[in-house]
């Protein structure tokens, strides 16, 4: 069965809370998709008992809808995704200072859009130990990080 509905103008941190009507609508279905459009695209959100979370953006071309990828990966901006980058290639923690040095860049500038970066949701960046920031909630050395480089190496 499909039901079809709209969504509240007001809009929400959480897309199923946009949902316009009585919470009992998302909560009685298997899987929700929500198609959202504001300043940031176009998404489709899809949330479910069977089904992976994800937001999705999206454009409508030519009368067809085309995938542009992970909503978060699309809206990500230059700055961020370089940031991210940096991350990546280090294969540790950074501060704002020596992700500055590396990006030759003000650390100041830096360091708020690392703050503003953590504070997404979901968070592009966490925080990690003194001041420093990486791409998960733990230490990559952390043994209970399942992503760990060196665990991966032991199996």
């Amino acid at each position: 069965m499909l039901g079809l509905h709209h969504t509240r103008k007001g809009g929400a941190d959480d897309p199923l809370e946009a949902l316009s009507g009585s919470n009992g609508l998302s909560a009685c279905a298997d899987t929700t998709i929500v198609l959202d459009s504001n300043q940031n695209g176009k998404t489709l959100y899809v949330r479910g008992r069977d089904v992976i979370e994800r937001e999705t953006a999206i454009t409508f071309i030519g009368n067809q809808w085309t995938v542009l990828g992970e909503a978060a990966d699309v809206r990500r901006s230059s700055e961020r995704a370089v940031i991210v980058q940096t991350l990546r290639d280090n294969r540790e923690p950074m501060t704002p200072s020596e992700l500055a040095a590396v990006l030759e860049k003000r650390a100041n500038n830096i360091k708020q859009l690392l703050y503003k970066m953590a504070k997404t949701v979901p968070a592009e960046v966490y925080r990690v130990g003194k001041g420093r920031y990486w791409l998960e909630p733990l230490l990559p050395d952390n043994p209970d990080n399942r992503n760990n480089p060196a665990e991966a190496d032991d199996e």
